[in-house]
């Protein structure tokens, strides 16, 4: 605002640029009572702005009590910028918010000038995502408990009938009894694979490799690792699980045969094979849950992959292996070396 301009249009011009903002706006002193509040701020209690100024922030903000404010308030330097998730409380409304609080000196004097967004809709988003996360691994685990049982007992009969009889018919139905087991386990997977990714930490890209192909290779498959020890920064447990569907993707598609190679690249790492690939017209499906392109398979694996790369903040595309067969490239990804 120029040093000439009317007196009297500086409060009004001043209030029409808070309100522009589009978000809370709360000025409070070093005695940690509201100086100036706008509209917006006040509509999250059903209050006017001036119920608002006078208020101490600690009557307002539960987290920062009456005796531990003057720690608060010197904690800050000037042009200090901190943000927060908290809740706000007045007039028997309780609010949870965002806000960025900035500390500023005006003529000697200093204020705190903060931003107060409404993030209600959000939170209650989270949370519904939360608990229908729970009743969704509270049911898959149920289910793979009840149905493992029985089905342990199917197979333990067949495996008894097919010592004296041979059948083809006990072949299929021990076939399709393992057919089950594979669908319980995955179901299991399915409704853990959203949890949200751990903590990550340097992980070597061919030891995480090499461990879960100890859990899915077939004999006359085959893996080829980086030489050199790259190391990634990744959850390790959810790494291996990414390999692991990976790998069982190519055995299934490519065959029990199939030759595999993990590598690094700049930004990342990759997994290929040497099967007959997948048409550039079905790559932006195959990561869709329970879309499949064999009659044997599930569909739930690539999706799984998906979810645990987008839980890193990572990329996944499609491309066709050196010669043939497909590869499956993550990007974005943090490496330790």
């Amino acid at each position: 605002m120029p040093s000439d301009a009317p007196d009297d249009l500086e409060p009004e011009f001043f209030a029409k640029m808070v309100e522009s903002v589009g978000v809370g706006v709360g000025i409070y002193g070093e005695d940690g009572r509201y100086t100036y509040v706008n509209q917006s701020y006040a509509d999250l209690f059903g209050v006017t702005p001036q119920a608002l100024i006078g208020q101490p922030l600690w009557e307002i903000v539960p987290a920062i009590e009456a005796n531990a404010f003057e720690q608060y308030w010197d904690s800050f330097a000037d042009g200090d910028t901190r943000e927060a998730e908290t809740t706000h409380t007045y007039n028997g409304r309780t609010v949870p918010v965002a806000t960025v609080t900035t500390q500023r000196s005006i003529n000697g004097t200093s204020y705190h000038f903060g931003t107060i967004k409404d993030i209600s809709v959000r939170k209650a988003r989270e949370e519904e995502i939360e608990r229908q996360n729970e009743r969704l691994e509270n049911f898959a685990s149920i289910v793979s408990h009840d149905l493992r049982n029985p089905l342990n007992v199917a197979q333990g009969y067949i495996e008894m009938l097919q010592e004296d009889i041979s059948r083809d018919e006990l072949r299929l139905v021990d076939n399709a009894l393992e057919r089950m087991g594979v669908l319980i386990s995955e179901l299991l997977e399915l409704a853990r694979s959203d949890r949200e990714i751990g903590d990550v930490t340097p992980v070597s890209v061919t030891t995480v490799a090499e461990e879960a192909w100890r859990t899915v290779s077939t004999p006359n498959a085959t893996l080829d690792t980086p030489d050199a020890t790259h190391r990634i920064l990744a959850d390790e447990s959810r790494l291996q699980q990414l390999f692991e569907n990976l790998f069982r993707n190519a055995i299934e598609h490519a065959g029990s045969d199939v030759h595999l190679t993990v590598d690094t690249t700049t930004d990342g790492f990759y997994v290929a094979d040497n099967g007959p690939g997948i048409p550039q017209e079905k790559r932006d499906r195959v990561f869709e849950a329970g879309y499949t392109t064999e009659g044997d398979g599930t569909g739930f694996g690539l999706n799984i992959v998906q979810q645990i790369v987008a839980g890193h903040d990572w990329e996944i595309q499609i491309t066709d292996n050196a010669g043939n067969g497909a590869r499956f490239e993550i990007t974005g990804v943090e490496f330790d070396d």
